[in-house]
């Protein structure tokens, strides 16, 4: 038998073997690549966790106070209006409650602000939905400039307004955010009112904030996009397992 080649082909084998076991390391093939997984789903809050999401009054700056009961009789009197469509029926209800995505959460804490010089109040809620739900809630908030563009409502002393519902901006918040604001203009014994409300939402996983912010002296939009914003950030030190501060 000639021998001579048989160094060549050892050669070779051991050389293919080594980009073999060069390239599967590369291509994560080995056992370090399999080792590495992305990052899972946000998980659903718990009551606790709902709490410690809540924002203080500190967060949104100095003219905000913890809030004392409801809103004004003439606010809710409005919210209580029975509207010609559907679904600005459904955004009058959600803003009463404070929660925009709908579902029944399964857990949530709220809290209210008020901010005198405007007479407005500002509800946030913090709340865990499954993922659906929370997705299906988010969709339809964007709906809202569209389907309430424009409507009419009938408030429970048979005073009739008409509202408008227009989109607004808000901060990259969480996997997904959406904000509008609600105008209502009624005439009660020859005085004109003028509801304005906001209402946002961001969604981190199946975990949402709702925001409502405004009453019959405007909405401060910057106070609603800090909400949200701050909401957000605290929200997502939570779910890292973290205790945020204030």
């Amino acid at each position: 038998m000639d021998r001579s080649s048989s160094p060549p082909r050892y050669v070779a084998a051991v050389l293919a073997a080594g980009v073999l076991m060069a390239t599967a390391a590369c291509t994560g093939g080995g056992p370090s690549g399999s080792a590495t997984k992305s990052a899972s789903p946000s998980a659903q809050l718990t009551g606790g966790q709902a709490e410690a999401s809540l924002i203080s009054p500190s967060a949104l700056g100095a003219q905000w106070n913890p809030a004392a009961g409801g809103g004004t009789g003439r606010q809710d009197a409005l919210l209580r209006s029975k509207a010609n469509k559907a679904n600005c029926q459904t955004l009058l209800e959600r803003l009463r409650s404070g929660n925009l995505i709908g579902a029944t959460p399964t857990a949530k804490a709220t809290e209210a602000f008020t901010e005198p010089s405007r007479n407005a109040r500002m509800t946030y809620q913090v709340a865990a939905f499954s993922q659906a739900d929370a997705v299906k809630g988010m969709a339809w908030l964007k709906t809202l400039p569209n389907v309430c563009d424009g409507f009419t409502a009938v408030d429970p002393s048979g005073n009739k307004a008409i509202a408008q519902v227009v989109q607004t901006s808000l901060p990259k918040a969480g996997d997904d955010r959406f904000g509008v604001r609600m105008s209502m203009v009624t005439t009660v014994q020859g005085l004109k009112t003028t509801l304005a409300l906001e209402a946002a939402a961001a969604r981190i996983g199946p975990n949402a904030i709702s925001v409502t912010n405004g009453g019959l002296g405007g909405a401060g939009h910057a106070d609603t996009q800090q909400a949200i914003q701050s909401g957000a950030q605290r929200l997502q030190k939570v779910l890292a397992g973290q205790t945020p501060q204030g």
